[in-house]
């Protein structure tokens, strides 16, 4: 194989520079013998996670390729649902390393909403599952921004005629602006009025004059007059999860700097050869051994960096962009740019999760490492309660392939426990458990 494996920290450069030398010619060799294959489009894996719902062979290459060839993401996901191209906004939506997760909760509902125009609705309702566990775990949203997410995705379901979806929704904003210490009184009142005609049209007039009873008491017992002081600040975030910088060395930059040209020379013909498959083998050569030669590169530029690392920080900066690397190596294994581009790692899926879930259980080591220095133990419990809800979304949006579910949950659980008799006034995940699976929602502290 000959992407992904790991490298001696020990090594000398000579030795890095040989390595990477006979990687390609070795790829040379195997793509040559092989490009024909470079058009096989991937079929679909079971379809048991967010991840594995992706139809590979609906994403248009020549839009998706956009992102490999240094597109933003966003420009992507815009041009795409321009394009009327659900399956490419919404891979290039999952497999984002670039999204907040705000963007990424608002494009989910835009390519849901193209999805239930097509009649495609088993494929809306999982993109509004999406958005809402998002909404519920990540560490990064803000609670008012919890909060009318929650108030669109349960209009969405109500538009789809998924009731319990709608009311659970509902119920989650309306936990939100009732106990968050964190959402301003002026947005807590105008999202229980908003909630109180939501419940009425769901026949749910208990929960509607529940919300009526706040709304009045948030109005009358507080100044909401426009430019009115606040002293409600927003629930901190764990530094270290806000994205830590993290240069490439020139080898690695200069491989990337020829998959990008590659994969433009690579559009261009497809753009130029409207609904044509056969691409000449020397393109599909270059683009292969491009991406394959930039692979090899970064795995040999990570352990060393990460061995030669002066700080914690740098060494979470690092482990990120390797998972940051690896989730664009997965999405091309899974055939989630519309084409085959690299047949050994789409013949080798589970190799490449087992990369992934290597680089996830290393950051989350690192991130340990780095929580022990707080000295706080609140400190502590508040990062890894950032750290461990990052991860179980990870999880379930299928981006951590083998995630421990269970073991990350207890110590969730745990945490949130040790966070409650702290004081802590936070709303926080609790497991509730329909027809046997479980589910996360937001509770607080009575």
């Amino acid at each position: 194989m000959v992407s992904g494996s790991r490298r001696d920290p020990q090594r000398t450069y000579l030795l890095r520079g040989m390595v990477g030398l006979l990687a390609l010619l070795v790829v040379v060799g195997l793509v040559s013998g092989g490009a024909y294959l470079y058009l096989r489009v991937r079929a679909n894996p079971a379809a048991n996670s967010p991840v594995k719902e992706l139809r590979a062979e609906k994403v248009q290459p020549s839009v998706a390729l956009a992102t490999l060839a240094g597109t933003g993401d966003l420009d992507v996901v815009n041009r795409a649902l321009t394009e009327e191209q659900l399956e490419t906004a919404y891979a290039t939506t999952l497999f984002s390393t670039q999204l907040s997760d705000r963007e990424i909760v608002g494009s989910l509902l835009l390519v849901a909403k193209g999805y239930a125009g097509i009649g495609n609705t088993a494929r809306a309702l999982s993109c509004y599952g999406q958005a809402s566990t998002i909404a519920t775990l990540s560490p990064t949203l803000s609670d008012a921004g919890r909060a009318f997410s929650f108030m669109e995705i349960g209009g969405r379901f109500a538009e789809a005629a998924d009731r319990e979806d709608a009311i659970f929704n509902y119920d989650q904003a309306f936990s939100l602006a009732a106990h968050s210490p964190f959402i301003r009184d002026p947005l807590r009142a105008d999202l229980v009025a908003e909630l109180a005609e939501e419940y009425d049209n769901l026949g749910l007039s208990d929960k509607a004059q529940e919300c009526r009873v706040l709304e009045a008491d948030i109005r009358y017992s507080t100044d909401l007059r426009e430019g009115s002081e606040s002293t409600q600040a927003e629930l901190p975030v764990a530094n270290f999860l806000k994205g830590v910088p993290s240069s490439p060395p020139a080898m690695v930059t200069s491989y990337s700097e020829r998959r990008v040209q590659a994969v433009a020379g690579l559009m261009e013909f497809l753009q130029d050869t409207p609904g044509g498959n056969d691409v000449p083998q020397e393109l599909a050569t270059e683009v292969t051994q491009a991406l394959v030669n930039e692979d090899q590169a970064r795995a040999t530029s990570y352990e060393d960096e990460l061995a030669a690392a002066s700080s914690l920080v740098l060494r979470i900066g690092i482990a990120e962009s390797r998972v940051d690397w690896l989730m664009i190596k997965y999405r091309i294994a899974l055939g989630g740019y519309g084409l085959d581009l690299v047949p050994a790692w789409s013949d080798d899926v589970s190799g490449v999760e087992a990369e992934l879930t290597a680089a996830r259980e290393e950051l989350h080591s690192i991130y340990g490492e780095q929580i022990e220095t707080f000295g706080d133990s609140t400190a502590e419990d508040r990062a890894w309660f950032d750290v461990l809800r990052l991860e179980i979304l990870q999880g379930r949006l299928g981006l951590y392939p083998e995630y421990p579910e269970q073991g990350l949950t207890s110590e969730l659980m745990e945490v949130v426990e040790r966070l409650k008799e702290a004081g802590d006034t936070s709303l926080h995940p609790e497991v509730v458990y329909e027809d046997g699976a479980p589910r996360f929602r937001l509770a607080w502290t009575e």
